[in-house]
Order: C-alpha cells, then structure tokens, then sequence
C-alpha cells in the first residue's frame, strides 16, 4: 500500500465519520423531546407541548391569566387519561397529529414552533371548519349525534379547564359562596362580573 492509497482511505473513513455523527445528530434533533416543567401522564412531551400552545392560544394571557398559567395542559392530560374511553383517547390523539400535519403542510413548522400570529390564523380557520352542532330543543339534541372534532373537544376542555379553576373562580369572575342569599331583584352595575356560584 502506498502514501495515496493510505491518504484516500483516510479521507473516505473520515468522510464516513463525519457523515454517520451529522446524519445521527439530525436524526436525533427530530425526535427530541419537547422539555415541560410537568410531566403529562397521557400525552407524550410533544403532544402535550402542542396541547398547551393551543390552550394558550384559544386563552392567552391578557389582564386575565393564560390557559398555561392555570395549568390547563394539565387539566386536559388528565382529563384525557381519566375520563375519554379508549376510542375518544385514539381519536384525540389522532385528531392532534393531523392537526400538526395539516399545520405542517400550512406553514413548513410544526404548531409549537409557529409565531403566536400564523397560531390564532391556523385554529381561527379550524374553528371556523369546524362542523356545527346538531339543532336541539331543550337539550334534547333533534339529530343523531356524531362523533366530536378534535378542535371542538379541545377548545371545550380548554374552556372548562380555564373556567373550574379556582383562580378564575374567586379571582375573575364575581364569587359568592353558597349558601348566598337569594336576591330577587338585584341592581346590575355597569362593567360588574358576571357570577360564579
């Protein structure tokens, strides 16, 4: 073997070393992990990163705390694990990856990596895609019920998450304990809160 052989072969193997530790970083920067500073029980990291982003998205922070503030994410992981049955959980999850799909195809970025602007657009036309709600006369629904869409039954743990917790509760919305007294004819002030009983 000579000197050119050795120097070709020494660039080739290093060539491959290079390549192998490049592709393996790419690889292994796909598939991290999003960090939280909670750790979901039904969700994976990703999917409860994305969650949380939608909650704050439907709820942002403003004078009022956000969905994330009030641990909404948190709410929703657990609602998820706890009371969805087996079919709900797989369409949930089912309906939060084509949302990160159709996100994807949208923007080039997956919905956590979007600015807070191209956010509201996405969900602002899901919602706006969103099937109506079957007509009802005094609860009682007039057709057959179909299944829920994912952004529906997102948006709808969202709001119940945000609007069951204590903060908001005692904080945001006017709070008098039961048993309160009854008040038939109350004076409603201009800019008063609504009541949480």
């Amino acid at each position: 073997m000579n000197r050119r052989d050795i120097i070709k072969s020494s660039a080739l193997f290093l060539g491959y070393a290079v390549s192998t530790a490049t592709l393996s970083e790419a690889f292994m920067a796909c598939s991290q992990e999003a960090k939280l500073d909670w750790k979901p029980t039904f969700l994976t990291n990703n999917q409860a990163a994305s969650i949380a982003e939608i909650a704050e998205t439907i709820l942002p922070k403003t004078k009022t705390p956000g969905a994330k503030e009030l641990g909404v994410p948190q709410f929703i992981d657990k609602m998820l694990k706890d009371l969805l049955s087996e079919e709900e959980q797989k369409d949930f999850v089912g309906g939060l990856e084509k949302l990160e799909e159709d996100c994807e195809k949208a923007y080039g970025k997956s919905f956590v990596e979007c600015t807070p602007e191209q956010r509201k657009e996405f969900l602002t036309k899901l919602d706006a895609e969103a099937e109506k709600l079957p007509p009802s006369v005094w609860g009682i629904r007039l057709a057959p019920p179909s299944p829920t869409p994912f952004f529906r039954r997102v948006k709808e743990l969202t709001l119940l998450g945000y609007f069951t917790s204590q903060k908001i509760g005692k904080e945001v919305l006017g709070y008098d304990p039961i048993p309160g007294k009854y008040i038939a004819c109350m004076p409603l002030t201009l800019g008063m809160n609504a009541w949480n009983e």
